[in-house]
């Protein structure tokens, strides 16, 4: 019997759980939640926060099953893993800096900067007197971030120096540290970019363009692949990627990226994550390429050669479900017309009826998400276009449809 400990339960981890199963292994969630949507498919429940990894350590002790750990879908778990994958004497520990630059992103701000990779000015700090003044002196609208938090969590924009206070104020709420990054705002394709490191090279790639709400929240709603990017883009990412595993000593692994593909056609990486990505982005990998990144990590977090061979892409593309604003979900109606969608290849919802919704700020705030796939990017929208108004819900009596991108 082989065990996988998956540190956190939120939505981004089911398909985890339940790829994990279908490819023989057991599962530990480890979670503060019992309500967590990934304690329903775990074949165990551990329930202790995952920033302690020593409390799961003493709780799992004398188990000789753990064959790795996985910390899919949020940057909380990362600093657990790393201790936890060394304590066990586990094949792919990770590495401090790769740690450190994936939960704070001031540090990999200043890696980018140390290895001249294309960036904009940002500053970093707790948020006094010192931070307004540093700030001050960046080009507006910026974005004020905390540090240690992933999912648009406290993420604010900031028009102007006027209200950079209060910014600091309603964004610091969400650091468990108490520092906040700010940073230019870069206009131009937004886009997340997914890895598999082997040896230190980069073995696997894919690119998604991704679709965000407006100002204030800049949370995701689709995900589209392949993107359209020139080649010679593509091929300078693959070596700013190799570059940054060389500095963090990161031989083996998934990586997750936010990125843009500025006006001025450079591309600039924005955050860093040495984990997989959440919002179906490895059901989106595997329809469009055929690589299926999560039994890809499960390998490398066991010691195992991934298997990794991928086919001409097919477009497709993640449509996120979120409310425009909290209520009661009284009623979701049309998600059979969405499943039987001849482009629809996997629908999944994580609210209930008669359950409490919050509005979709962020990305742990959403209803759902739908994967889609088409002959052509044109016939893909299309569908994406025919989904969202099929699929609608009522809130408090009112009848919505899904907000589009």
């Amino acid at each position: 019997m082989t065990t996988l400990v998956v540190l956190g339960g939120a939505d981004g981890s089911v398909g985890v759980y339940q790829r994990a199963r279908e490819l023989g292994y057991r599962t530990i969630c480890v979670d503060i939640r019992p309500s967590a949507p990934g304690v329903l498919y775990a074949d165990e429940f551990v329930q202790l926060s995952v920033r302690a990894p020593e409390l799961i350590a003493s709780t799992l002790a004398g188990r000789d099953d753990i064959v790795g750990v996985l910390c899919p879908a949020s940057d909380v778990g990362l600093p657990a893993l790393a201790w936890l994958t060394r304590h066990w004497n586990l094949p792919a520990p990770l590495p401090d800096l790769a740690m450190r630059a994936s939960v704070d992103k001031s540090v990999f701000r200043e890696l980018c900067a140390e290895l001249d990779l294309p960036g904009y000015r940002a500053v970093s700090g707790a948020p006094d007197d010192d931070l307004v003044k540093r700030a001050r002196e960046l080009r507006f609208p910026a974005l004020v971030k905390p540090v240690d938090s992933s999912g648009s969590r406290g993420v604010v924009a900031c028009s102007g120096p006027g209200v950079l206070r209060s910014a600091f104020a309603e964004s610091v709420a969400f650091s468990p540290e108490g520092k906040l990054v700010v940073e230019e705002y870069l206009t131009g394709m937004h886009l997340t970019v997914e890895v598999l490191v082997r040896h230190g090279r980069v073995a696997f790639h894919a690119v998604t363009e991704r679709t965000i709400t407006p100002p204030p929240y800049f949370v995701t709603t689709t995900h589209l692949v392949p993107a359209e990017l020139p080649s010679e883009v593509d091929d300078e990412l693959v070596r700013m990627l190799e570059r940054i595993c060389e500095r963090l000593d990161y031989p083996d692994g998934p990586l997750t990226l936010d990125a843009v593909l500025g006006r001025d056609a450079r591309l600039y990486l924005v955050e860093l994550g040495a984990r997989m990505g959440g919002n179906g982005l490895a059901e989106l990998i595997e329809s469009c390429y055929g690589v299926d990144i999560m039994a890809a990590t499960m390998a490398t977090a066991v010691g195992e050669e991934p298997v990794l061979a991928p086919r001409e892409p097919v477009p497709t593309m993640v449509q996120v479900f979120g409310a425009d604003r909290a209520g009661r979900l009284a009623e979701i109606c049309g998600l059979g017309e969405v499943r039987a969608h001849p482009s629809v290849v996997d629908v999944q919802m994580f609210a209930e009826e008669g359950t409490f919704v919050r509005a979709y700020e962020q990305a742990g705030y959403k209803l759902g998400y739908a994967v889609l796939r088409a002959a052509t990017t044109d016939e893909l929208r299309a569908s994406a276009e025919a989904v969202r108004g099929a699929l609608k819900f009522r809130l408090d009596d009112v009848a919505q449809a899904v907000p589009g991108p």
